[in-house]
């Protein structure tokens, strides 16, 4: 392959990563608003708490995609807990209007080797807390409100600029017990400037002997229910989230990352209300960038910073406050 043939290869590379880093960082502020537990993440009122590990992986730099000898480890440590505040249902016409709220965090740190400059933080850490109404509206419509306040910080300094606060609106149709979707729009300060979003949600499930579970942005996935105490399933997943950091390449303060996994999930239904999940498989994608907290950076050509594939662990206990069936 001769040098120009080379370079178009990377551009077209690289675009395609542009391509894929604009659809997750667009969705980030609806990660965000919900707790990432991977496969021990909460479907109802309830808490949660996991581990996950990723082994060393070697560090692709953006500028020829070469794999270079540098290499980062996570570990990372989640809580999640979620409230239903009030719930009332009309017995006359069947609308529903609820409060929830949701606390989560998550703690990363990381291990970096090898690298000639400094390029990622050593920890992590995002808190959030986030009130939700729902309320029915016609025509199997409903109107789904959030906010949500959070730190999102690399531990080195915080202050004001570590606080995130997204909120939004999303429509949502529920077309019958098996599908929904929904549209809307998020307002996010996590650029700076406070900015507008689309939002996107779809909900898909089947009941049939494998459950196919489409849940975006989330996961979707393929399980099936082994005997009373045991399902096994094979998830697609997303994870997303952006960070406020000290040390950024040429002091940019936004570090944004996405993460994409496939594996085996692995969930014991120890009574009623407790479920024991481990989960492993391969991390597809794991890719980060940097950027100041400029509207007209959002969609500019950054360095796509990558991290070669790899594969993750992660163990994690649930508890759901509302029985089991």
């Amino acid at each position: 392959m001769t040098q120009q043939q080379l370079q178009h290869s990377t551009k077209q590379q690289k675009n395609g990563y542009t391509c894929l880093l604009i659809l997750l960082f667009a969705f980030a502020p609806v990660h965000q608003l919900w707790a990432q537990l991977g496969a021990t993440s909460l479907s109802g009122p309830g808490i949660g708490i996991s581990v996950d590990y990723l082994p060393a992986s070697r560090y692709i730099r953006p500028e020829d995609s070469v794999k270079t000898n540098s290499t980062t480890s996570q570990q990372r440590y989640n809580f999640a807990a979620a409230f239903m505040l009030s719930n009332r249902v009309d017995t006359a016409t069947g609308k529903v209007r609820n409060w929830g709220l949701a606390v989560s965090g998550s703690y990363t740190k990381l291990q970096n080797k090898d690298y000639e400059h400094s390029l990622l933080p050593e920890e992590l850490l995002s808190t959030q807390l986030v009130l939700t109404h729902y309320r029915s509206l016609h025509n199997r419509w409903g109107m789904l409100s959030l906010l949500s306040v959070g730190l999102y910080t690399d531990m080195e300094k915080m202050d004001m600029e570590d606080i995130f606060i997204n909120g939004g609106v999303l429509f949502i149709k529920q077309h019958n017990r098996h599908f929904s979707y929904g549209i809307g729009a998020m307002l996010t300060n996590s650029f700076g400037t406070p900015m507008v979003l689309p939002a996107l949600l779809v909900k898909w499930q089947t009941d049939s002997k494998f459950k196919i579970d489409i849940n975006f942005p989330e996961k979707l996935s393929v399980s099936k229910r082994m005997n009373s105490q045991t399902d096994l399933a094979l998830a697609f997943r997303m994870r997303g989230s952006s960070y406020d950091v000290e040390n950024g390449p040429d002091k940019k303060r936004l570090m944004g990352y996405s993460e994409m996994s496939l594996g085996l999930e692995n969930t014991w239904h120890l009574n009623k209300h407790i479920d024991f999940v481990a989960s492993g498989g391969s991390i597809l994608y794991s890719g980060f960038t940097f950027q100041n907290k400029k509207l007209s950076e959002m969609f500019s050509d950054k360095p796509m910073h990558r991290m070669a594939t790899n594969y993750f662990f992660s163990g994690g206990l649930r508890w759901n406050f509302q029985a089991r069936k």
